[in-house]
């Protein structure tokens, strides 16, 4: 019993501060600004760091929050990666956020080798992004146009054909 709750601990507090940060996303729906570290630095990206201001400037953006033993963030590995090959050179980019309340940084980085992600993928340390985007399930995705506006969020596994559709939005 004292196993499931310290499990189920992190998670309370995580769903607790979240319902306290209503508006936080701002009303204009433009995304928040961030900066992470990267897991892997064979990224095509070629940095250590990344912030989605100035790397991405003019860029539509997916933006993924994920944690390796989440299977339904597994299956959609494979489907993002074969996304972002099919569109970086319309300048789709794709930001893989890692949530570190159930997995460590180790296993981010196994996780991106084991499925051979190729984009920028980094670690919310201290879940501050996740707080600043209010992600309480996983995976969750959101859709950035050019101009970094919230086009749209989605909460859940996306298969292919809903992917393939949100892309096209964004790169209108």
């Amino acid at each position: 019993m004292l196993a499931i709750l310290e499990i189920k601990a992190p998670l309370l507090v995580v769903a607790i501060l979240l319902s306290t940060l209503t508006g936080c996303v701002s009303e204009n729906n433009q995304a928040i600004d961030f900066e992470l570290g990267l897991l892997q630095h064979n990224n095509e990206i070629g940095s250590s760091n990344i912030r989605l201001s100035d790397d991405f400037n003019g860029y539509p953006v997916i933006i993924n929050f994920w944690y390796p033993s989440c299977p339904p963030c597994r299956e959609e590995t494979d489907i993002l990666e074969a996304v972002y090959n099919e569109y970086k050179d319309q300048d789709l980019m794709i930001i893989g956020i890692q949530s570190l309340v159930l997995d460590s940084i180790e296993d981010g980085k196994d996780f991106v080798n084991e499925f051979g992600v190729s984009y920028p993928v980094g670690a919310d340390i201290g879940s501050d992004i996740q707080l600043k985007y209010q992600v309480i399930g996983f995976p969750t995705t959101f859709f950035l146009n050019k101009d970094h506006q919230i086009i749209r969020k989605w909460s859940g596994l996306l298969d292919n054909e809903q992917l393939q559709q949100f892309v096209l939005e964004i790169l209108e």
